[in-house]
């Protein structure tokens, strides 16, 4: 069993923020749990290596099978991740607006979306899932994906775009949003900016502040069990709980507690996983 975040290379970090190792083994249980994943700042690529993944989501009820390699965009509902019982995957989290220079395609195409890789690369996609399945160690499924990754990053051009560096400073900071603010430091209009960053990120940012602040609430509640919603809601720079409450319905599809109560049935917490490795 493995939760594991990990850095990658050097040379990579301008455009990956991290990796998600996970290996799940449930064939002793009657059937694998769910796992709630609410609407979170992160954009990427997930191979599932082992076992094959149904995702459904509440609000609409719509569930849909997920293909072996997927790009995912910006999500901003819940969505419940239904397990294979031996489950392997690893999850590429891209820097805020990267994924939108790795694809080269406006990432609105990628809102709420798990896209088939196969349809952007090809054999490519295929070839690669097929040695990820036959390869022995963690170690070298990584190297493998941090070639792939690689390959591509070289063969683009150097552009840097404003809308990075307002990306990463809402998913740090999502409390100092203004949207003049933002366009100042970004040298643009607020206009500009607005639809900029809808092109990058898939959303507008005032809605990726309210997601980054959202999270940041939540995984405070996850490693601060004992601080009270109201404190949450103060230290994430809510004005009351009230107002957090409403960004809870709006990314979890539930209040609060009922999301805490949720996650703690989920695979890594079933398994006793270190949660330390949980929320990166």
């Amino acid at each position: 069993m493995i939760y594991r975040c990990c850095r990658p290379s050097a040379h990579l970090q301008e455009f990956i923020r991290d990796f998600l190792l996970i290996h799940f083994d449930f064939r002793n249980l009657e059937a694998a749990p769910v796992k709630p994943y609410p609407a979170c700042p992160k954009q990427g690529i997930i191979f599932y290596i082992k076992g094959t993944v149904v995702s459904s989501t509440p609000e609409t009820g719509i569930s849909e099978k997920r293909a072996p390699t997927v790009i995912f965009g910006q999500p901003t509902t819940r969505q419940n991740l239904h397990l294979p019982k031996d489950y392997l995957a690893i999850s590429v989290r891209f820097q805020p607006g990267a994924l939108f220079k790795f694809l080269g395609l406006p990432m609105t195409e990628f809102l709420q979306r798990n896209v088939d890789a196969e349809l952007l690369f090809g054999q490519e996609a295929r070839l690669l899932h097929e040695r990820l399945a036959n390869t022995p160690s963690y170690g070298e499924m990584l190297a493998l994906i941090e070639g792939f990754l690689w390959g591509r990053i070289q063969k683009l051009k150097n552009i840097r775009h404003p809308v990075d560096k307002i990306g990463q400073l809402l998913f740090e900071n999502p409390q100092a949003f203004t949207l003049d603010a933002m366009a100042k430091e970004a040298c643009l209009s607020a206009s500009q900016l607005e639809r900029r960053f809808l092109q990058q990120i898939g959303v507008p940012p005032k809605l990726y502040a309210r997601i980054c602040r959202f999270h940041q609430a939540y995984l405070m509640k996850q490693r601060n069990p004992d601080l009270t919603w109201l404190e949450v809601a103060w230290e994430s720079g809510y004005s009351d709980y009230q107002h957090l409450a409403k960004d809870f319905k709006a990314f979890s599809n539930g209040t609060p507690n009922e999301l805490i109560q949720e996650d703690a049935g989920a695979p890594e917490q079933r398994l006793l996983l270190n949660p330390n490795f949980k929320y990166v």
